[in-house]
C-alpha cells in the first residue's frame, strides 16, 4: 500500500460526493492549524462544485458527540484530522444510517463497514507524525475533485506546520510534494536559516512566516474555542489575516498569557506529580473558558522548561467543559489529557528505544474506558471520567514497562539467532 493507492480510494471517495443528492455535506473537523486548514480546503472544494457545508469544530471525537451528529444529521458526514482511531466507535453509533468518509492521518483499528470510508493515510503506510498531515489528506482529495484545486495547496503546507511536521528542519514525503506545488504558484517561499528550512506564505501579499501564522490559528481554534475562533481561523485561511483577525488574536493571547503563566508558577512552587516513567499535572478549570486543546499546547510549551524532566513522559489533565460549539450542552463529568514528550525522551522516542504515545496511551486508556482518536508517537490525548486519572496513570507505566520489556526479548532474540 501506498500513496496510488490511497489516491485511487480518494477517487472513491469524490465519486460518492459527486454523486451525492442532496445540497449539504456536515463536516466536523478538528480545531487546531491543521485542522482548520483541512476545514478550509474541503470547505472551499466543496462549494466549488455547488454543495454547502455545515461545518462542525471538535476538540475530541467523544461517543456522545458522535451520537450528536448523527442523530442529528441525516447528510453526507465527512470527518477531517479525527476520526480514524474512533472509527470503530463511529460505526457502531451510526448503525448503517449515514455515509461517512473519514479523510485523517491519524493511527486507526480501521473498520469494516460499507457505510464507513476510512481514509488515514496510516492505513497506506503514509505516516501522519511526518509524512503527510490532515490538511494534506484533504488536499490530495480536493485535487481529485477536481484540478483546480490545486491553488489550495498552501493550507496543506500551513496544516503541515501546525503538527511541527517541519520539527527535524524540513518537510519531506508527500508533504514535500505538497510544497513544490505551492512554491510553484507563488503561494509559499522557502528560505534556509541556521541549517533549517524556514517556510513563508507568500499568498496575500507580504510575506508571513507559515509557523506564526499557524501557531496563530491554533490559538483561535483552541483558545477561542468557546468563542467563535474556529471561524475565524477559516475565513483568514482563505482570505487572508483581517482586523477581525488581528483584534481576536490579540484578545485570546493575552487571555492565554495570563492563565498559562499563573499555572506555571503553581508547578514550579508545587512540582509535579511523578511515577516511574511520567510526570503530569492537573489544571481542573484554571484554563476555563479556554477549550481542552490548550492543555495540549501548554504541555508543548513547558516541555522543555528547567521544572521538567526531561527523562519521563509529560502529561496535563483538564476538565472538559460542556458546551460544545454548534451541538449544545453535554451533562457529563470527564477529564481530557493531553501529552506532549521533552526534546530529550523525544530523541529515544523516535529511535524505538522507548514507546510512542501510539502504543503506551490507547491500551492504558482502555482500563478507564477511555476514547482514542487522534493518537501519533510523539503526541496523544484521550478522555474519560474524573476521578480515574491516578488509575490511568498506573496502567501508563505499565506499558511502558511491557515495551521495554519486549523490547529486551527481541534484542535477546535477535542475538541468540545470529550466533
Amino acid at each position: 500500500m501506498g500513496l496510488n493507492e490511497y489516491l485511487n480510494d480518494l477517487v472513491k471517495a469524490a465519486a460518492i460526493v459527486k454523486n451525492y443528492d442532496k445540497d449539504k455535506i456536515v463536516l466536523a473537523h478538528h480545531n487546531d492549524a491543521d485542522g482548520l486548514s483541512s476545514a478550509a480546503i474541503l470547505i472551499e472544494s466543496l462549494n466549488r462544485l455547488g454543495i454547502k457545508v455545515e461545518n462542525i469544530p471538535l476538540e475530541r471525537v467523544h461517543p456522545l458527540i458522535v451520537k450528536r451528529i448523527i442523530d442529528k444529521y441525516e447528510e453526507l458526514i465527512l470527518f477531517a484530522d479525527l476520526g480514524a482511531g474512533a472509527a470503530p466507535v463511529i460505526s457502531k453509533i451510526n448503525s448503517g444510517k449515514n455515509t461517512i468518509i473519514i479523510i485523517d492521518h491519524h493511527h486507526t483499528p480501521g473498520v469494516k463497514d460499507p457505510k464507513i470510508l476510512n481514509l488515514s493515510t496510516e492505513l497506506y503506510g503514509i505516516t501522519g507524525d511526518k509524512d503527510i498531515s490532515a490538511a494534506g489528506a484533504a488536499y490530495l482529495f480536493s485535487k481529485v475533485l477536481s484540478e483546480e484545486n490545486k491553488d489550495l495547496a498552501y493550507l496543506a503546507v500551513i496544516g503541515a506546520i501546525g503538527d511541527s511536521h517541519h520539527r527535524f528542519g524540513r518537510l519531506e514525503s508527500v508533504n514535500r510534494l505538497i510544497l513544490e506545488e505551492a512554491v510553484k504558484q507563488g503561494q509559499v517561499i522557502i528560505r534556509v536559516e541556521n541549517n533549517r528550512e524556514k517556510y513563508y506564505l507568500a499568498k496575500f501579499g507580504e510575506l508571513i512566516p507559515v509557523d506564526k501564522f499557524a501557531k496563530s490559528l491554533t490559538v483561535l481554534g483552541a483558545v477561542g474555542y468557546l468563542m467563535n475562533g474556529p471561524e475565524i481561523g477559516i475565513k483568514t485561511v482563505l482570505s487572508g489575516p483581517s482586523n477581525e483577525y488581528e483584534k481576536m488574536l490579540r484578545k485570546l493571547n493575552e487571555m492565554k498569557r495570563e492563565k498559562f503563566e499563573k499555572v506555571i508558577e503553581r508547578l514550579k512552587e508545587e512540582g509535579l506529580n511523578k511515577t516511574k516513567y511520567l510526570q503530569w499535572f492537573h489544571v481542573y478549570d484554571e484554563f476555563a473558558p479556554m477549550g481542552v486543546k490548550v492543555i495540549g499546547e501548554f504541555c508543548m510549551e513547558i516541555r522543555n522548561a528547567d521544572f521538567v524532566d526531561q527523562e519521563k513522559y509529560l502529561a496535563g489533565f483538564q476538565n472538559m467543559p460542556k458546551e460544545v460549539p454548534k451541538l449544545g450542552t453535554f451533562e457529563w463529568n470527564i477529564v481530557k489529557v493531553s501529552f506532549r514528550l521533552p526534546s530529550q525522551l523525544e530523541v529515544r522516542v523516535v529511535s524505538r528505544e522507548m514507546p510512542g504515545y501510539d502504543y503506551i496511551v490507547p491500551r492504558a486508556a482502555m482500563h478507564v474506558n477511555g476514547d482514542i482518536d487522534a493518537c501519533h508517537g510523539y503526541a496523544c490525548a484521550t478522555t474519560f471520567e474524573r476521578g480515574l486519572e491516578e488509575v490511568f496513570v498506573k496502567y501508563f507505566d505499565k506499558y511502558v514497562d511491557e515495551y521495554l520489556r519486549k523490547r529486551m526479548l527481541g534484542n535477546a532474540s535477535s542475538l541468540t539467532s545470529s550466533l
